[in-house]
């Protein structure tokens, strides 16, 4: 990506020199001696068996700008402590731990969590998150929290670099950074952010015309991406989705909480390639809860939600999607690319029915650490403990 074009509410930091990759990294281990950074690794038990987590810990031993990684694992059978941990890896790749130059913490968070009344959550990533979070408040010096997805085949150090520098560079002034990235190998994917959420975006202006959180979360270009960067004072006060709205709900909150021109977006080059999902199961469900987390914060900002708003924007957003199929096959055949529009029409249809049937009112996010209460604070301080003593951080 060549451009240096600047649309939206957030600044974009694009990648025009890529020469220029070794020379951030030695700016950048001078930077984090005053301010420090931990990486945030939130896994599933299966996803540690795959090569992109071997590739990831194998690329992480060159990032010596990182002070400290989290391991915050659910879905994980094991023995207590960072051998445990080693044990669900394949034989090949436990060894690579030990390579890490960074201090090593792992999370198990399969127990269940004390929430405040209302509260719920299910192991999984946003969880996985929280716990990692509430951590690293607690017991680290780190001033930037970073979120990695473990299931990235592409993974680069590079490109973490450019993230980390975005908002650790004290001349910056970033407070949030979000990684974007080309979504295409052989054939385009990313297909909830161009096949969904981004229609479902434009179908909100169709129908209810511009609204500044909706042009806030059009500036992103990958929206739904997982690689982000943000201060440790914005994760004191930010909420976590524990399901697929985790980024959706993210975003929003980071609308309320932080002005646009303290968030940018990092170009993350092309050719990315992580875990693809069934388009007719996750990707479905996926769907619904990105739509039930977006129409609680539209809610939240004073939008009348009820069901003639989510008939008219499934109807709008049928059209919209239809005109992203055909935009998308436009850009697969530019390049060159395989692309199957019959089945990502299909696709849409399956996306319009979860839609119509999306519940009006998502489930609450888990409380940002700021907000919780001090007996609700002990008791989450008991589960970290507990949690962390399951899979202890010694390098056993």
């Amino acid at each position: 990506m060549s451009d240096f074009a600047q649309t939206g509410l957030i600044s974009t930091l694009q990648q025009l020199n890529e020469g220029h990759g070794a020379a951030l990294e030695n700016e950048l281990r001078q930077i984090c001696r005053a301010t420090p950074i931990a990486l945030i690794l939130p896994c599933h038990g299966p996803d540690l068996q795959r090569p992109a987590f071997a590739h990831i810990l194998r690329e992480l031993r060159g990032a010596d700008f990182l002070e400290e990684i989290v391991f915050s694992v659910n879905g994980l059978r094991g023995a207590p402590g960072l051998t445990g941990f080693a044990s669900a890896l394949p034989p090949d790749v436990a060894p690579l731990l030990n390579a890490l130059p960074q201090r090593l913490q792992v999370l198990w968070n399969d127990c269940p969590a004390p929430l405040p009344a209302g509260k719920e959550a299910s192991p999984g990533k946003g969880l996985n998150v929280w716990a990692a979070v509430g951590m690293l408040l607690r017991k680290s010096r780190a001033q930037i929290f970073v979120l990695q997805d473990c299931d990235v085949a592409s993974f680069r150090r590079s490109t973490l670099a450019r993230l980390c520098y975005a908002c650790a560079h004290p001349q910056l002034q970033y407070r949030f950074a979000k990684m974007y990235y080309s979504r295409a190998t052989d054939r385009l994917y990313g297909r909830v952010s161009r096949l969904f959420f981004a229609p479902l975006l434009h179908a909100l202006v169709r129908i209810n015309g511009h609204h500044p959180l909706v042009d806030f979360l059009l500036s992103f270009r990958y929206p739904l991406a997982g690689e982000c960067a943000f201060h440790r004072e914005v994760a004191e006060r930010l909420p976590l989705s524990s399901g697929w709205g985790l980024e959706t709900g993210m975003l929003c909150d980071l609308f309320r909480l932080i002005d646009p021109r303290r968030i940018c977006q990092v170009d993350g080059g092309s050719g990315y390639d992580h875990k693809h999902q069934p388009g007719s199961g996750a990707l479905a469900r996926m769907t619904t809860e990105i739509a039930g987390t977006l129409l609680d914060h539209l809610q939240e900002e004073g939008i009348l939600v009820n069901t003639g708003l989510r008939d008219a924007l499934a109807v709008a957003y049928h059209r919209e999607a239809r005109l992203a199929v055909q935009q998308s096959a436009n850009l697969a055949l530019i390049n060159g690319l395989a692309y199957d529009a019959e089945s990502e029409t299909a696709l849409v249809d399956i996306f319009k029915q979860q839609l119509e049937q999306s519940p009006l009112q998502g489930s609450a996010p888990l409380p940002c650490w700021a907000s919780v209460r001090r007996p609700e604070f002990d008791a989450a301080e008991d589960w970290l403990d507990q949690a962390a003593r399951r899979m202890s951080p010694e390098r056993d």
